[in-house]
């Protein structure tokens, strides 16, 4: 019998602590915004535990659990007053994300206020998920102490029994560890008496291989991330709407991206390089790199390579996750505490992640926010994809390739120090060019990961120091040498070098030998990271040593 996954969703009306309830169940405080007003929560998010084992003499097997909190849940939708704020806006979109999260749900935690009662909503609920014919427990939340007691009463009429009723205090933790055991036992009864071979648990909730890497979408709000999310999963995973600032919480899912035979089957971040390619010479480097110049003539609006649609047998596919996160405008401009929260989460994202996309609105352009938070992963050590989404906006403009290829070398012209990563033209609503974006992350992916040897990165930085050598200034003037290199890392190429000197060197050379070895070894997409070393030489690769040994 082949495992199938339970799934489980937090329903109710707004404000009732769903989200806290989400965050006591997952024993992550910190997985899903809970504050004290309604509307936080807008989009499905989706936590994956392991249930406890049962009986292994008879045969029931411990299933994987997929608990859902949803946003405020209002059957009969809500009417919109013009004048009203924002949030209203998002309760029918609401309403549908939790619609679909009870339909693919095999146990409902319908979720109500005890110390406000029961309200003609709890009641409209109740029907609503009984009418879709789902099991379903009633939680009693903030139940703080033995006086609300003679409060649960009145919840009866919502035609359940006593033990699908649970007093909780999310707050406090009181209940919780019952209710889970009562989820538990349902759980592994429900799954190991079915007959089917498997729930059909919506795309990209859980990877379908091993995940090879972890990329973030970020941007400005209104830029089209959640829209992106959507269309590189396949599915309905993120809540979209026209007003800014929809996103709240990260949105995670899943999408594959085959790889081919060139994966190496028993370790996702290994590859086996099929074919050779010729490395630039030490003389191209220097002189492209010497020349002032340095712009790339680059067609990135080439035809896309088409990947398999059906995957092949073996490991050839691997999963990547992907965050969707909440729009970031100036710190200056943030107020609401909500809002703060989310831009720090935004922030933590990128921090977590290996590939930033940065989403831009091609109408608006490249700002000064975009400019900072690209810096910022880049600073990071992450590999950075410039979406330009939109694009079906201004298409009509640049129907002319030569005018397409002149509007595109302006752009690079005016962020030159991003040379070095892909920029790509796409609109995510009608799902252009996203097989051009699941190629530069397979490519990104690859570099970052690559393997470089020491004794080829020890000639390439020799033959770039004296084909430029430099004079380094202050005390006893020396010419700068380095004498033994090596990778302390990748992901991205962290490079120790051991130098006469290791202070004072001017940031253009430092450029200069980055984007050198960026040529020699072909490591577009990912900033190289050197550090310099000075001192005794048998320290120095005693350091390097350890370095190597210790896990990054």
């Amino acid at each position: 019998m082949s495992k199938k996954s339970f799934i489980i969703s937090l329903i109710g009306r707004p404000n009732v602590g769903k989200s806290s309830i989400f965050n006591r169940l997952m024993n992550k405080s910190t997985k899903a915004i809970a504050h004290d007003m309604p509307g936080v929560t807008r989009d499905r998010h989706y936590g994956h535990f392991k249930f406890d084992a049962f009986d292994e003499k008879e045969n029931l097997f411990a299933p994987e659990g997929v608990l859902i909190d949803t946003g405020g849940f209002y059957p009969e939708g809500v009417e919109i007053d013009e004048s009203s704020k924002n949030t209203d806006h998002f309760f029918n979109l609401m309403t549908k994300h939790a619609e679909l999260a009870i339909d693919e749900s095999d146990l409902v935690l319908m979720v109500c206020d005890i110390r406000e009662g029961l309200l003609p909503y709890d009641e409209s609920i109740a029907n609503y998920v009984r009418s879709k014919q789902k099991k379903f427990f009633v939680l009693l939340n903030k139940f703080d102490g033995s006086h609300l007691e003679d409060e649960i009463v009145q919840f009866y009429s919502l035609g359940v029994e006593e033990d699908q009723i649970f007093p909780v205090s999310a707050s406090h933790g009181l209940g919780v560890d019952f209710l889970r055991a009562k989820i538990n036992e349902e759980a592994l009864f429900s799954v190991n008496t079915k007959k089917e071979d498997g729930l059909a648990v919506q795309r990209g909730i859980i990877p379908r291989e091993k995940v090879i890497s972890k990329v973030a979408i970020v941007g400005s709000p209104n830029a089209g991330k959640s829209t992106l999310l959507n269309a590189l999963v396949g599915e309905e995973r993120a809540l979209v709407s026209d007003i800014a600032g929809t996103t709240v919480d990260p949105i995670e899912a899943y999408f594959d991206i085959y790889f081919g035979k060139e994966v190496d089957d028993y370790d996702p971040l290994k590859f086996v390089a099929k074919q050779k390619v010729k490395k630039a010479t030490i003389e191209e480097v220097v002189e492209k790199h010497l020349a002032e110049a340095e712009s790339k003539d680059e067609n990135i609006d080439e035809a896309e390579t088409e990947l398999p649609e059906i995957k092949q047998e073996g490991s050839f596919w691997r999963s990547v996750q992907i965050i969707d996160t909440a729009g970031i405008r100036k710190q200056s401009s943030v107020k609401e505490l909500v809002e703060s929260q989310s831009v720090f989460r935004a922030l933590r994202s990128i921090s977590d992640c290996e590939i930033v996309i940065h989403l831009v609105d091609v109408v608006k352009g490249i700002g000064h926010q975009d400019r900072r938070l690209i810096d910022i992963a880049i600073e990071k050590g992450k590999s950075v994809i410039v979406c330009l989404n939109k694009f079906d906006l201004i298409s009509e403009d640049l129907k002319d390739e030569k005018k397409k290829k002149e509007w595109l070398l302006d752009i690079r012209a005016k962020i030159p120090w991003l040379n070095h990563c892909d920029i790509i033209l796409l609109s995510a609503k009608y799902k252009k060019h996203l097989k051009k974006l699941k190629e530069s992350i397979k490519k990104t992916v690859k570099i970052r990961n690559k393997k470089i040897s020491t004794g080829e990165l020890n000639r390439a930085i020799f033959e770039l120091v004296e084909s430029h050598s430099i004079t380094l200034g202050g005390r006893g003037q020396k010419r700068f040498k380095v004498k033994y290199a090596s990778v302390i890392k990748m992901s991205p190429p962290t490079i120790l070098m051991f130098a006469n000197r290791s202070q004072g060197i001017p940031d253009n050379y430092r450029r200069y030998l980055q984007n050198g070895l960026r040529d020699y070894f072909m490591l577009d997409n990912t900033p190289i990271h050197l550090i310099f070393r000075s001192g005794d030489e048998n320290k120095v690769k005693q350091a390097v040593d350890r370095d190597q040994r210790s896990p990054v």
